[in-house]
């Protein structure tokens, strides 16, 4: 259950979670080191949806529905990742756009 929570980067409870421990810490948060960790975590989950292929494959492990959980995670968090930058560019173009 708690591999679950590794793609919960973006998620707004995660955000309130952040601020949170921001008033607590008094914790300055990076936006490119949260983009940053954020890639991090897509690339870990396809790294372990390939592994668990893998074994599966290999036959060291006969549980496919964890290989489709981890399979179905690593896409999830893929497609938020897409949705994302796509939205960052944007926001960037519209900018861009703007006249001064």
């Amino acid at each position: 259950m708690s591999e679950i929570n590794k793609v919960n980067f973006l998620l707004p409870n995660k955000l309130d979670n952040g601020k949170k421990a921001e008033k607590s810490e008094s914790k300055n948060i990076d936006f490119s080191e949260l983009l940053k960790n954020a890639i991090k975590e897509v690339n870990d989950a396809q790294l372990q949806a390939d592994e668990a292929v893998k074994k599966v494959l290999n036959g060291e492990t006969k549980d496919i529905h964890e290989t489709m959980i981890a399979l179905q995670k690593a896409d999830v968090s893929l497609k938020l990742m897409l949705e994302v930058r796509n939205k960052l560019l944007e926001a960037y173009q519209e900018i861009m756009r703007t006249q001064v």
